[in-house]
């Protein structure tokens, strides 16, 4: 078994081991230069690039990846590289288990049946960290992020080290540090389907011999795969454009480091606020709304538009002192979705249109104490602890143009008789105000949150086969509703108050809660191949307010409570061979659920499932097929099973079957877990040729997914059974340092979506792109 203690001792003092490079969501641009890392020519004979030994922080601590008594999807940058993920979206392709989604640009991701659809104004229940910093808005998350190093999936609650909103887990991300022993860069440009052009480059610079900086920058630009039809209001495609750039500079002494970076990315274009009506409900056909194709092209009577700006500024301090290592993290984070647009019923017909600008500011602070080799009781026992804070105000100024039709009407249609269709009291609502040309709607939320905690945990070494582990977090936390309030727009922006729920409506505007979530975990090592875990741990997730009603008062959806219970394995031996497997249970109180229903009086509406429990199998697995006959033919085969059902969903809010008009008092107990496949797979197989030039890589792969609800009524609203393949070749010119890549992506052309939004007026759909191919060039210096 590696010496745990050992190795970190090294990876704090050797460069080498430290250099864990570019980014990924925040990072889109961070092309790295792990090529100009890669291995000696001898050295990479005897290797693929899918065999690669991953170096994670699972634990706080670097340690190899079949040490960590954690059930963890690990990748490198060249690893992803290999497989053909360059976007968030993808990643569930190569985790089984893992759900990631995008609906009007905001991430919604479940791991292992865990997580929400509850995106506008509550917490994700999968967190994304990046270089160690939470990032508690999902808001822009869904982007390409180019190639990166380090990606780790951590499964199941994470509670104890990565705090609140972890109750399905947490997908880490690891950028690049200056490296102060040698300059180098990389430059990469790359054409494919639908226009798309990218361009980026990373230099690092030794300035002296304890000074180093990082600039990575990129540029992309592609054309929508969506087209318009003739009946569109919208013909024209705007590029989808992303750009930005990564500053880090670093100081490093032989005892502390000191790290500062800044981070910029702007985004517009359609993202996933493209998203046709594909079911439209018997209000949208009465109104003129026509279905829509389940293909690739659209007709819509607003104009689209998704427009994010995000900046990162974060700094980090290591101190290596005699009895134990400390780091101290500080984030500040801003931003702004201030163009936002969607036709929000998903056809020609002019209805609805819905903008949600969307802003967030954000600081945390977190502090850690971490022993090392020459802390008391190093042979037996090995401990972190730690203290964290964060401070935020994110809100919501999203606004509902109704109606939009000339004279008063729609599509001819009176409006006096539009509203008799809508219930009250919306239509009481509309009836109240004039409606000559339509109505617009602007929503005002805002809401604030200040939150500190502090954690402990410790692994004891019982025996020389056998470690306990016991950890603990306490968290303190208090939200406030700062605005809730509804206005009539006029032509001349200026806007007249109906409801002020933030100062005038009777429910609660501020909660105050405290949570302790405990772990246990055995750890057992019966050979150096071999280590068994056993754990219990308990996960949080913080509840939150809607403040963003129509013609209702103010929601609170009660805090998630998650235990979850693992028996896992992980065996690898030294012929290239690795199985890492777990059979775990999740129990879930409380669930946080999403409704959008103007009809039931909110843009959104926040709801708790009683309860839901989770059981499943999960496991990754490598190996090096007949190395004596063949070099370097890799096989890797994945997969999850999940049986997940709500135990208790009483007075749920859902659809019509018939009509898709809002019903709620519905019973869901017994229905299985939205957004959750029962069974997901995915397959493998890569060579590695070698040349006098260098090494062509081939690779393929196939993903299955066996379809879900996405809500929980398991109805109406649902994705079907679907599955992928995908192909790369990978030619490295080694004299050079050049890698040229081709690659395809959807190769059987599978129609699936990114997500569904169900709504009053259908089922809208951004769909996936169909098959498209690319042409890449890197090249490191």
């Amino acid at each position: 078994m590696t010496n745990k203690y050992t190795f970190h001792h090294l990876h704090m003092r050797n460069n080498t081991v430290a250099r864990l490079l570019p980014a990924a969501m925040l990072a889109i641009f961070c092309q790295t230069s792990a090529n100009a890392q890669e291995k000696a020519p001898a050295e990479r004979q005897s290797r693929n690039r899918m065999l690669e030994e991953v170096v994670v922080t699972a634990t706080k601590r670097a340690e190899n990846l079949q040490d960590v008594p954690i059930s963890v999807a690990a990748f490198s940058g060249d690893m992803l590289a290999a497989m053909g993920v360059d976007d968030p979206t993808d990643l569930q392709a190569i985790t089984p288990g893992l759900t990631y989604n995008s609906a009007t640009g905001f991430s919604i991701v479940y791991l292992r049946g865990v997580g929400t659809d509850a995106f506008l104004m509550a917490d994700p229940s999968v967190a994304t960290y990046i270089d160690g910093v939470y990032y508690p808005f999902s808001s822009g998350l869904a982007q390409s992020f180019g190639r990166v190093e380090r990606i780790e999936v951590l499964k199941g609650p994470q509670g104890t080290l990565f705090g609140r909103n972890t109750t399905g887990g947490a997908i880490s991300i690891t950028t690049e540090k200056p490296n102060i022993e040698e300059f180098y860069g990389s430059i990469e440009a790359s054409y494919g389907s639908f226009d798309t052009k990218k361009a980026s480059g990373l230099i690092n610079i030794p300035i002296t011999d304890h000074w180093a900086t990082t600039l990575a920058v990129f540029h992309n630009l592609s054309d929508n795969y969506y087209t318009f039809d003739s009946d569109s209001i919208q013909q024209g495609i705007p590029e989808e454009v992303a750009k930005g750039y990564r500053l880090k500079t670093m100081l490093a002494y032989d005892n502390f480091d000191i790290l500062l970076a800044a981070v910029r990315i702007d985004q517009s274009g359609f993202n996933t606020a493209l998203a046709p009506n594909t079911n439209p409900s018997s209000l949208t056909a009465s109104l003129g709304g026509e279905k829509q194709a389940r293909n690739h092209t659209a007709s819509v009577d607003a104009p689209i538009n998704f427009d994010i700006d995000n900046e990162v500024y974060f700094a980090e301090a290591n101190f290596r002192l005699n009895y134990f290592d400390s780091k101290l993290i500080l984030s500040k984070q801003s931003l702004n979705n201030p163009k936002s647009l969607t036709d929000f019923d998903g056809t020609n017909a002019p209805i609805i249109a819905f903008g949600s600008p969307t802003f967030s500011d954000v600081k945390t602070a977190e502090l850690q104490f971490i022993s090392n080799e020459d802390s008391w009781g190093s042979s037996w026992l090995e401990w972190i602890g730690g203290f964290y804070y964060i401070d935020s105000v994110a809100g919501l100024d999203p606004k509902f143009s109704l109606f939009g039709g000339e004279q008063g009407d729609v599509l001819g249609i009176p409006i006096s008789d539009v509203l008799a269709l809508l219930p009250a009291p919306l239509s009481n609502l509309l009836n109240s105000v004039p409606l000559t040309g339509g109505v617009n709607l602007g929503l005002h939320g805002l809401l604030s949150t200040e939150s500190s905690a502090a954690f402990l945990q410790t692994t004891f070494k019982l025996t020389d086969w056998a470690e306990l582990t016991l950890g603990g977090r306490y968290q303190e936390e208090e939200r406030i509703v700062l605005k809730s309030s509804t206005q009539i727009l006029s032509g001349n922006d200026s806007e007249t108050t109906l409801f002020d729920w933030a100062n005038d409506g009777v429910g609660d505007t501020s909660v105050e809660s405290t949570n302790f979530s405990p772990k246990v975990a055995l750890n057992f090592y019966p050979s150096d191949a071999l280590m068994i875990y056993l754990s219990w741990q308990e996960g949080y997730k913080s509840g939150t307010f809607n403040t963003i009603n129509v013609t209702d008062d103010i929601d609170y959806a009660e805090p998630e409570d998650v235990v979850a219970y693992e028996l896992g394995a992980k065996y690898s031996n030294s012929n290239g061979f690795t199985l890492n497997g777990a059979i775990f249970q999740t129990e879930i109180e409380n669930i946080q659920v999403q409704f959008s229903s103007l009809l039931n009086g909110g843009a959104v509406t926040f709801e708790n499932a009683g309860a839901a429990r989770i059981r499943g199998i999960d496991f990754d697995s490598k190996i090096l097929v007949f190395p004596s006959l063949v070099d370097d033919l890799v096989f890797s085969l994945s997969g999850a099973y999940l049986d997940a059902i709500y135990t208790d969903y009483k007075n749920g809010s859902g659809f019509d079957e018939e009509t898709g008009i809002f019903v709620g008092g519905q019973d869901f107990t017994g229905n299985r877990m939205v957004r959750t496949p029962e069974y997901t797979a995915t397959m493998a197989i890569s060579k590695t040729f070698m040349f006098k030039p260098g090494p062509l890589e081939v690779t393929v792969d196939g993903y299955y997914n066996s379809g879900y609800p996405y809500q929980a009524q398991n109805t109406l609203f649902f994705e079907e059974e679907y599955y992928l393949i995908n192909a790369r070749a990978s030619f490295l010119i080694e004299e050079w340092d050049l890698r040229i890549t081709a690659s395809g992506k959807n190769l059987n052309d599978a129609v699936y979506a990114y997500s569904q939004f169900p709504n009053d007026f259908g089922r809208l759909e951004a769909l996936a792109p169909p098959t498209n191919y690319s042409l890449a060039l890197q090249w490191n210096f």
